[in-house]
């Protein structure tokens, strides 16, 4: 066929003709570009070149093109005629050939393909995936969790699967060798969030590449060498945030406090915020961390609901107009040449192209851009290389040892190092590169393909998104050896060099790597350089670490301790003393998908903690595991028993005592002890002070020190184990602390960090998950279980008690106590709906009282409680039972060893009232046949994993379900009384101010007690027991109690000036308090002023002990400042009135050293005078919020602010 010199003028038919040579040829270039793995490729404009000029050569023989790579040129002809040979073209000859002066060419390329080109069609195939529904696609197949069924359909399908959701084709893809095929396609963004839209991480085409070669200049090395400074100054403040939360909580969440430090980065380093601007700051802090969280939630949202004015977008449109004006302020801030965060620094550059400078609104795209990738990805970054080197002790003794050499660190100052020293610490870089590939920052990517594209010459792509997977592709154990293994060697230059392109890829890759990732890793050296000198990081041994499907911002925190060095590194440590605590290595990280627990072990121990463990392990083998316990209240004392009877059942020698008991058999001879004690301390506090049966092993430790003999501890292996309630916030959990850190100095070796056990969070999964390490302690590093498995570790210990039936005794006497009842009345008025009682006693001749001190009461359970109770267990209340230890465990003191009743147990011992317990659960689980239709469900409550934690506290914890609850859900099952009464938790002693003083009536004491009824959401209606117990009484009753002395006491001299603060029955102490001073006026006729803040609902209803106070006021003793919340439209609460008053409070309490007491549930009103009062410091004294904490601090560790507050 003849060819035709100007096929652009012909008739419709030869357009026709020149539209399908277009296409066909485009195709084949296409795909010739793309299989090609060695030649030099054709680009997009040469390709427009070959079109042209073959297509003025002629427009048939569309079936047999040739393309060739010819030296560089490119040779292409039609089967009859002429081949035609071009060159590469320049820019300037591609505009021309397109009549355009645009320097973008035209890369378009059409999904079709010639059934004769070198790649044939019909030889290429759509990538694999599951079949699809016509309405829902392929969504039932990526929810709940995309990214780990990503990895089960890439298990399924192949390196590169295909799926439809959405209305949008998706490809899913980890391999490297695809990946980088992938990363070299010219891409598309994907839907552009409303956030920094501009931003260099969303932008395009020339938007793209003007803001690149900007912020090119702004991210030298050089550039961020001039943050160092700040990043040190910084760092050493994320120090202080760690101590300082470390010794409040004895656990840090790791990833929460470096996302809080980072937020400091970015207000002083990113924006520049004057330190003026302080409610600027705050409000940005709020705005930024809702649009970032926000932002990243609408990436996966179809543009069609962002626009719908739901209440949630209507949000997010106004804090985008709200962080528009915030930036908008801080850029109004003058651009001084003494600025250097990185809002300046691009105000100031220059495109080195074009020249331009970047605007307004361009600075705000790039800045909010930068910040919201910067800033949780730094945070975590962070805090997963504290977390690997903690469990890599090889890992960190080599970063220690290179941080000496390099920094020439001395152990007396703390050093940060310089630009140049951080090139030198080139082994800290490997570690933040393997911390780097295990947990990637930003661990999954995306790719936009504007065009057809075959790869490997096998599949064929449309255009299409694909979803990459970051956090796989550096998980691939066919580029990584043991890629769960944690080794920084992984990428020294001999290792790297053998690496694909694309198998390391924690910024991105090719043109899109990220520009700020020499930002964060400078950043992130500088604070472990100053992290290593001040503490030993370990990872809290008894706080679970779950790691969810997130592919980003995992769903939990790193819970760590923060053990303070004893001196700064780079001073050798004393001979003998100890590196870190043993026990601190192992941890428990559950597995969502796994059904059983999985415990890791770090075998990688110094030399020095490999001595002391192959000595321990010599000495238990003869030796005696000592569990001590300090307690009141009777919990402590509960664990150490549980911990005795899992000790029995694995055959571990043991003995169990208080810690005075323990004092007294082996401290108080003041001889040397010659055996090595492996020991347990359980603990609590008492209003700060040791328990009762821990004040001989306290003063001994204070003796010890005072009287400098540091190695009177020396033969102590210890743990210690904190109870206590955070809600009592300035004393929580003193005593644990002090045994943590007066042992370690008196010769003591640590064998796991402190772990604090909160009563009103998480006492009991604490305290199973510290005694799982102690038995992996016990059967792996020690080695002295043998053929005991994993199972059987974590199973909780069983109970060790027998009942059998017994005829009772002829005679009983089953007399409550010695303190009898004389008065019982009703305080508030009967349309409150409330009740709280008035009960008066009297004492037993030899008791004593201040005016301020407890009551402990020994409550009994409901009968009608105990009689439910029976009926579940099959037997009647008057049932008469002989306790029988079943292993060399003794019978607990809570159980008779004569004949006893079982209503007698059930009414005086054992708790049946409050939330069952997960040991109860499993030992009733244990109870049921494997047939059982309940047996499952209560395994799942009983377990250890996240879920089974996660169920617990859900459906039993917020529903208050008891023992009781359960057990009528089981009407057929007949459960052992040992195996249920041996785990069933003793009733404990409750506490209660006492709100009488003897110097009116020595021999009798008033409670005033407030009853407390509720109904769960299962509809039962829930009482407490000792209120309830105590509002039952009737007089002439005799009830168990005895005087606890409490911290709160009016002072000596009678003229110093109080401030009392309290609401309801909280009004206790106070009310003795005002019969005090009664007794003080009659004797000295003057006394100093006492003003009382008191809270109440309503005059009418709950206004205890109205006539009394009015009495006092009219006659001088008290000036009332009552808050009626609910008399009146807007609520007043004891708060409000204080700051009524600040300037009389202020007066008192800081200029005439007056007492301030408080009384109430910690919860809420003590919580809130406590900040009321701080910020009175703060005004009054013209100190700092943090400086006005302090010396809250100090004023109760003067006793000038009392709190006596409950949880």
């Amino acid at each position: 066929m003849g060819a035709t010199k100007n096929p652009l003028s012909q008739n419709k038919q030869s357009l026709v003709t020149r539209a399908k040579f277009l296409k066909a040829f485009l195709v084949r270039i296409s795909f010739v570009r793309i299989s090609s793995t060695t030649d030099r490729l054709p680009s997009p404009p040469l390709r427009l070149l070959l079109v042209r000029s073959i297509a003025n050569n002629g427009a048939e023989g569309l079936d047999t093109i040739r393309a060739e790579n010819i030296g560089g040129r490119y040779s292409a002809s039609l089967s009859d005629g002429p081949s035609i040979i071009v060159k590469e073209p320049s820019e300037t000859e591609i505009c021309s050939y397109r009549g355009q002066t645009s320097s973008r060419p035209d890369t378009r390329v059409v999904n079709e393909r010639s059934r004769s080109c070198p790649v044939a069609r019909s030889t290429l195939k759509k990538p694999p995936g599951p079949p699809y529904s016509l309405f829902v696609h392929n969504l039932p197949d990526i929810l709940p969790d995309f990214w780990a069924a990503s990895r089960r359909l890439q298990k399924q399908y192949g390196p590169l699967v295909r799926l439809k959701f959405l209305g949008r084709k998706v490809y899913l893809l980890s391999d490297p060798e695809l990946l980088s095929i992938i990363l070299q396609e010219k891409d598309k963004r994907l839907p552009k969030q409303e956030l920094g839209s501009e931003g260099i991480f969303l932008a395009d085409g020339d938007s793209w590449a003007f803001s690149r070669r900007v912020l090119q200049t702004v991210f030298t090395g050089k550039a961020v060498s001039n943050f160092i400074p700040a990043f040190h100054r910084l760092g050493l403040e994320f120090l202080n945030e760690i101590e300082k939360e470390y010794k409040e909580n004895r656990v840090v969440k790791l990833i929460r406090l470096s996302e809080k430090c980072m937020m400091e980065v970015i207000c002083e380093i990113g924006l520049g915020i004057p330190s003026g601007l302080t409610e600027l700051k705050r409000e940005f802090k709020e705005t930024f961390e809702w649009l970032s969280e926000e932002g990243i939630k609408r990436q996966t949202q179809l543009p069609l609901f962002k626009k719908i004015p739901t209440a949630r977008n209507v949000k997010y449109a106004k804090m985008l107009e709200i962080m528009d004006r915030i930036l908008g302020e801080i850029m109004s801030q003058p651009l001084t040449d003494d600025r250097t965060d990185l809002i300046a620094l691009m105000a100031r550059a220059i495109d080195p192209e074009t020249g331009r400078k970047l605007t307004s609104r361009e600075v705000k795209d790039q800045i909010f851009t930068i910040l919201v990738a910067g800033h949780k990805t730094s945070a975590l970054l962070l805090a997963w290389a504290i977390f690997e080197i903690s469990q890599n002790p090889h890992v960190e003794k080599r970063i220690k040892a290179e941080m000496k050499k390099v920094l020439n660190l001395d152990g007396i100052s703390m050093k940060a190092p310089d630009y140049h020293q951080l090139k030198e610490l080139q082994y800290m870089d490997l570690v933040i590169k393997e911390v780097l590939r295990l947990h990637p920052p930003a661990q999954s990517g995306f790719r936009g393909l504007h065009e057809t594209t075959v790869i490997n010459d096998e599949w064929i792509l449309d255009p299409c998104n694909i979803f990459y997977s970051v956090y796989d592709t550096h998980r691939n154990s066919k580029y990584w050896p043991e890629p769960e293994v944690f080794d920084p060697d992984r990428f020294l230059p001999e290792n790297v060099a053998k690496h694909h392109p694309t198998q390391y890829i924690p910024f991105g890759g090719y043109s899109r790597t990220c520009l700020g990732n020499v930002f964060a890793i400078t950043e992130v050296k500088i604070d472990l350089c100053l992290l290593y000198q001040k503490f030993d990081p370990r990872v809290s041994a008894t706080h679970p670490i779950v790691e969810g499907n997130d592919m980003l911002f995992p769903p939990t925190d790193i819970p760590m301790n923060f053990t303070k060095r004893k001196q700064l590194l780079g001073q050798p440590r004393k001979e003998g003393e100890p590196d870190t605590p043993l026990m601190s290595s192992p941890f428990i990280s559950i597995d969502k998908e796994e059904t059983e627990e999985k415990v890791y072990t770090n075998k990688r121990r110094t030399v020095s903690q490999t001595a002391r463990l192959m000595g321990m392990k010599e000495e238990m083998k003869t030796g005696m595991f000592h569990i001590l316990y300090g307690s009141n209240t009777g919990t402590s004392k509960e664990f150490a028993y549980s911990t005795a009877r899992k000790a029995s059942e694995l055959n571990i020698q043991y003995s169990v005592s208080s810690l005075d008991e323990y004092y007294d058999k082996y401290l108080a001879s003041g001889q040397e002890v010659e055996d090595s004690h492996m020991m347990l301390i359980i603990t609590s506090t008492w209003n700060g002070h040791p328990p009762d049966n821990a004040k001989k092993f306290k003063n001994w430790m204070m003796d010890c020190q005072k009287a400098g003999k540091r190695d009177a501890a020396k033969h102590m292996n210890f743990s210690v184990f904190g109870v206590g309630n955070s809600q009592w916030n300035i004393t929580y959990l003193a005593f644990p602390k002090l045994v943590e850190d007066m042992l370690p100095s008196l010769g003591a070796t640590q064998l796991s960090s402190y772990e604090p056990g909160d009563e009103d969070l998480d006492l009991q999964t604490k305290f199973e998950a510290l005694q799982d390490i102690l038995w992996y302690f016990f059967a792996i590093e020690l080695g002295l279980l043998p053929g005991v498995d994993h199972k059987t570790l974590v199973k909780p210990a069983r109970s060790h008690l027998d009942f059998i039936v017994v005829e009772g005794p002829k005679e009983q006497n089953e007399e409550g106590g010695q303190y009898a009842i004389t008065e019982v009345r009703e305080l508030q008025t009967e349309g409150s709906g409330r009740s709280t009682v008035h009960v008066e006693m009297a004492l037993p001749a030899d008791v004593k009282y201040e005016a301020g001190d407890h009551l402990e009461i020994t409550a009994w359970n409901h009968p009608h409680l105990v009689d439910q109770m029976c009926k579940s267990l099959g037997y009647d209340s008057n049932t008469w039972l002989k306790a029988v230890s079943k292993s060399n465990l003794p019978i607990p003191s809570w159980c008779p060893l004569g004949p006893v009743r079982l209503g007698q147990i059930l009414s005086r011992e054992l708790d049946i009232n409050g939330v069952i317990t997960r040991p109860v659960i499993q030992a009733i689980t244990e109870a049921l046949s494997d047939q059982h239709p309940y047996k499952a469900k209560l395994q799942r409550y009983g377990g250890k994993t996240q879920e089974a934690l996660e169920a617990y506290e859900k459906e039993i914890v917020k529903n208050g379900i008891n023992v009781v609850e359960l057990l009528s859900q089981l009407p057929d099952v007949k459960i052992p009384l040992g195996v249920l009464l041996g785990v069933l938790p003793t009733l404990k002693k409750r506490s209660y101010s006492i709100s009488s003083s003897p110097k009116r009536d020595g021999s009798k004491l008033t409670l005033s007690v407030g009853q407390v009824f509720f109904t769960t959401a299962t509809g039962r209606e829930h009482s407490g027991v000792a209120s309830v117990y105590l509002g039952r009484l009737q007089v002439g009753s005799k009830i168990e109690c005895h005087v606890v002395t409490s911290p709160m006491r009016y002072p000596a001299d009678h003229m110093t000036p109080v401030i009392c603060v309290c609401n309801g029955t909280g009004l206790a102490p106070f009310r003795g308090f005002l019969q005090e001073r009664e007794h003080i006026q009659q004797q000295h006729g003057t006394i100093g002023q006492l003003h009382l803040f008191f809270g109440c609902r309503s005059r009418k209803e709950d206004f205890i002990y109205a006539e009394e106070l009015l009495d006092y006021e009219a006659r001088g003793l008290v000036k009332l400042h009552v808050a009626f919340s609910r008399d009146q439209g807007e609520k007043v609460y004891v708060q409000n009135k204080m700051r009524q008053e600040e300037e009389l409070i202020a007066d008192i309490l800081m200029k005439q050293n007056g007492r301030f007491y408080v009384c109430g549930d910690a919860r809420t009103m003590a919580k809130d005078v406590q900040e009321e009062l701080r910020r009175m410091i703060a005004k009054f004294s013209g100190s700092t919020a943090e400086e006005a904490k302090t010396k809250f601090v100090e004023m109760v560790q003067e006793e000038r602010v009392v709190l006596d507050v409950w949880g």
